[in-house]
């Protein structure tokens, strides 16, 4: 009977939790952080244009982004393995492209993650904690729209819950198949996104303390760890064979040297954790959670986990302080510690009359966390700037198909990507890209530069909102005397 009441209950709520993710769900990629979802579904976008290579991922943008200072004319977008981009466009090849469809590869492996985690908290906490802690997860509103964005990440972040969830049982069981289902999501998370590898020191920290050296004598351990990091190995050295087609990264380590200023923890901790991630009402549970979860041996892989990914946040510091998406792995384990920390609230209570004035207080809090997150990431979903929108669809429309466009917008890809054409998503040295093939100009801001070019080029369409312009010079016709 109960146990049927639980399936039943997870089935509720992970159907809540696609529910609310597909607010939207069909809205241009001209949302928050669409420079990198644009990148993303171009490579899917262009693995079914131009051929099926998943060593050479192509982006639209001609523009070179590497540290090098090379040439990137193949347009090769080499970074993370893709294979979130391969399964969307394995999608396209049967439904047409769709950036829905993006979406919802991101949402599937979201709640995937979600089940991950409470099959995770079940095994350790119980069931009452963790169906709390499925649930405060599923519908965090920062977790609800960076799991339905156009990126890898979520994706990355699902396989690294999962990965640990097999680490566990796999030490509870000590059956094998658990270790090459752990081997195989984990390689899988570390070729999405290498900063996978900083779930390593929970699952090292679990094994440990469950099996100490004995660990040491197992030839299947070594077997897994070979297994995890090869293929990262293997696709890192591809990497390396391609510099002109990857994008600069060491900034994202301590660029401007901000890593331990006072900026870096006021963005990271009261800007990030506090404001946007568990707005207020969850950071204060958060860190009763934290203060609380290393004294007993169940709760403290949590608080291992929380202290690996607090490692990789401070090791990336400048990326985590640039990109709130960044902060996406704390969430797993910071939903956990809000939910020891609750629980640990309500063991204070010595009456029935305390229990029911705490348990009100964390109720309070958990419902004030989902407000003010509601109110910090509503503007998310919103469409910066419509008109890049609109014009991408006129270019689109009015433009040979092997077109190459200038589509000026400070380095964004998103104006481009609207265009379905290869190109640059910056201006200036227009000239210079017409000698690369450049053949359209498209702006939304109508300028020193769009002046210069409609004075000397072919004007093909012009309103209130933006401009194309043929990049050839109009015929002057002659009258003979």
């Amino acid at each position: 009977m109960w146990k049927k009441l639980e399936i039943l209950l997870v089935i509720a709520l992970l159907a809540l939790g696609l529910i609310v993710r597909l607010y939207k769900i069909d809205a241009p990629l001209a949302d928050w952080h669409s420079w990198r979802q644009a990148d993303t579904a171009a490579v899917s976008r262009n693995f079914v244009r131009d051929g099926f290579n998943l060593l050479y991922p192509q982006s639209d943008s001609l523009l070179a982004l590497n540290e090098h200072g090379l040439a990137n004319p193949n347009r090769y977008f080499i970074n993370e393995f893709p294979l979130y981009n391969a399964l969307v466009a394995v999608l396209y090849r049967q439904f047409g492209v769709n950036v829905a469809i993006g979406r919802l590869v991101s949402i599937f492996f979201s709640l995937i993650g979600a089940l991950a985690l409470f099959g995770l908290t079940r095994t350790l906490l119980g069931i009452y904690p963790s169906l709390l802690a499925l649930a405060y997860y599923l519908l965090l509103p920062y977790n609800v729209y960076y799991s339905r964005v156009f990126m890898p990440d979520p994706t990355f972040v699902a396989l690294s819950i999962l990965s640990l969830y097999w680490c566990v049982v796999w030490v509870k069981s000590e059956k094998n198949r658990y270790a090459w289902a752990l081997m195989f999501t984990f390689a899988t998370a570390l070729l999405v996104k290498p900063y996978a590898i900083f779930m390593s020191l929970p699952m090292f920290y679990w094994v440990v303390i469950n099996w100490g050296t004995k660990i040491f004598k197992k030839p299947l351990a070594y077997l897994v760890v070979l297994g995890s990091f090869l293929p990262l190995a293997l696709w890192r050295y591809h990497y390396f064979l391609h510099p002109e087609g990857t994008f600069a990264t060491t900034w994202l380590l301590n660029g401007d040297g901000i890593r331990f200023k006072g900026s870096f923890f006021r963005w990271l901790i009261f800007d990030r954790l506090n404001r946007l991630i568990f707005a207020t009402g969850g950071f204060a549970l958060f860190i009763a959670g934290l203060f609380t979860s290393h004294l007993k041996k169940n709760t403290s892989l949590f608080f291992v986990w929380t202290l690996s990914v607090l490692l990789y946040m401070t090791i990336f510091a400048k990326g985590n302080v640039n990109h709130d998406y960044y902060q996406l792995p704390i969430v797993a384990p910071g939903v956990v510690l809000v939910v020891i920390g609750a629980r640990s609230l309500l063991k204070l209570a010595k009456t029935k009359l305390q229990y029911l004035t705490n348990f009100i207080l964390v109720s309070g809090l958990l419902i004030l966390s989902l407000a003010l997150g509601w109110f910090e990431v509503r503007g998310f979903f919103n469409i910066n700037n419509p008109a890049i929108v609109e014009a991408g669809k006129k270019v689109d429309e009015i433009t040979p198909y092997d077109a190459l466009v200038i589509a000026p917008y400070q380095g964004d890809p998103s104006f481009l990507y609207q265009t379905n054409r290869h190109g640059w998503p910056v201006g200036g040295d227009a000239e210079k890209r017409m000698a690369s093939g450049a053949t359209y100009y498209v702006t939304t801001n109508k300028e020193d530069e769009f002046a210069r070019l409609k004075a000397t080029y072919t004007l093909v369409f012009e309103n209130d909102q933006f401009a194309i312009i043929h990049l050839i010079k109009p015929v002057v016709s002659r009258v003979e005397p």
